[in-house]
């Protein structure tokens, strides 16, 4: 691999013979800190982080599916970066030399920490010291195993006094019986909780009391104990205006559900039948539809087809990291990362066709009418083109209306639609009672029959 520019912000890329390990060269970018390794030395960084090779074809066969908007150029040879995910990360690849570009943090998140460097942002990983205050002189941030007693006014350690640094603060632990875990059932002298006999007088530990160990910490926060210590925020006063709209709304409902459920009893006397019969007729020949290609009906023609997302499927995106402090109960603490994928929606696009084809639909209705002097009939089709070609026709749906019109004691005009029983039912001249709404006067259409 020759020196060259970064293909991210453009800053001289500089070769480091060993920048993945003894005999695993690469490109080094001093500026946005992205690194470059060529095909031979990434089948070994993929090696290392135990991720089989088949896998590694498997997501750039993936990758080569979705389109490639990554602006980024391979330094070796020019062609476009294509992106791929393993492990839940997203990476850079090129698919015609195998250079693959590992941004900061990138490659020590896929070989778990044997390669590369931790993000800067990272808190340190390992096992540390807790820290403790001395209760009997104020003394701060002593060290969990190491300090046993105050080195000030020499007061045993109070185990529940431990505490987790904050991060900067860190001390690596070195030793296996320091702490105060547990009591000397004999002398009370404190002792780790690998202690098997006392430090102090030798007698053995058996029936020694374990200390209780502070609840997991995730990203400086307790898991357990936080939420509980928080304090509760002051109650907020509450506004009285929006129980006072609501209470407005509510009964504005129920008022005008109330009117219009209001009826009183008048009458309505029967002025006259009107009935309307109507007939469908569908004609076959070309209509103009669309539908993804796939699905397209046979016989389909004048096809033109254009891209359309059809779906989303969910991409890895990057992983979402944490931090977790997790107390060794020997005052000392395992700080370690927990990293889980994420995903992002990302749109699946396909053919979507609009064609023509050859099928029955409506071109026309024909409609007969009249009253009740004429007897209900349906329209004649005399005039059908038959056949089964193009242009042939052939009776659809049916439709019938049948309409009573009825006038009320002030002169009021009503009117309801029936079907054809109760409609012949219904003589002209007769008077019955009924019921009509009290806000908008309309007939309560029903009541014709029932009274009510």
């Amino acid at each position: 691999m020759a020196s060259t520019q970064c293909p991210n912000c453009g800053a001289p890329l500089t070769q480091n013979p060993a920048l993945y390990g003894p005999g695993l060269p690469g490109l080094a970018c001093g500026a946005c800190q992205t690194t470059f390794a060529d095909g031979a030395v990434t089948q070994k960084v993929f090696e290392a982080a135990g991720i089989p090779l088949g896998d590694v074809k498997q997501a750039i066969e993936k990758a080569a599916q979705r389109p490639n908007q990554n602006p980024r150029s391979c330094p070796t040879c020019s062609k476009k970066l294509a992106k791929f995910v393993l492990k839940g990360i997203e990476l850079d690849l090129c698919v015609e030399c195998g250079t693959t570009a590992f941004d900061p943090g990138e490659l020590w998140r896929l070989t778990g920490g044997k390669l590369g460097k931790a993000p800067a942002n990272m808190p340190k990983q390992g096992v540390f010291e807790m820290l403790w205050d001395c209760e009997h002189c104020d003394t701060k941030n002593l060290l969990g195993k190491t300090n046993r007693y105050c080195p000030v006014c020499g007061g045993p350690q109070d185990p529940k006094r431990r505490r987790f640094p904050e991060p900067g603060q860190e001390t690596a632990a070195n030793t296996e019986f320091d702490g105060a875990d547990k009591a000397c059932p004999a002398c009370s002298t404190p002792n780790g909780a690998k202690a098997v006999h006392c430090r102090h007088c030798g007698s053995p530990m058996d029936g020694a009391g374990q200390v209780k160990r502070l609840a997991d910490q995730v990203d400086g926060r307790s898991v357990e104990e936080a939420p509980k210590q928080a304090a509760p925020p002051p109650p907020a006063k509450k506004k009285l205006w929006p129980y006072v709209a609501g209470a407005v709304a509510v009964m504005m409902c129920g008022f005008c559900g109330v009117m219009a459920m209001w009826k009183k009893p008048s009458k309505a006397t029967v002025a006259a039948h009107t009935w309307e019969r109507v007939i469908d007729v569908e004609k076959y020949g070309p209509v103009s539809e669309s539908a993804w290609c796939d699905s397209m009906p046979s016989g389909a023609y004048d096809v033109s087809k254009s891209r359309k997302q059809r779906s989303t499927n969910k991409v890895p995106d990057g992983e979402t990291c944490s931090t977790r402090n997790v107390d060794r109960g020997d005052g000392t603490f395992e700080r370690k990362q927990e990293c889980k994928p994420k995903y992002k929606e990302e749109p699946v696009y396909d053919d979507h066709c609009a064609f023509k084809v050859d099928k029955w639909a409506k071109s026309r209705s024909v409609t007969a009418k009249g009253s009740r002097r004429e007897a209900p009939t349906w329209p004649s089709l005399a005039g059908l083109r038959g056949g089964v070609g193009v242009g042939a026709e052939r009776e659809g749906a049916h439709h019938e209306t049948y309409t009573v019109k009825f006038t009320g004691p002030k002169g009021e005009d009503w009117s309801c639609a029936y079907g054809e029983g109760q409609w012949q039912s219904l003589q002209e001249g007769t008077t019955h009672d009924v019921q009509v709404r009290v806000i908008g006067g309309g007939l309560d259409c029903g009541s014709v029959f029932s009274g009510k």
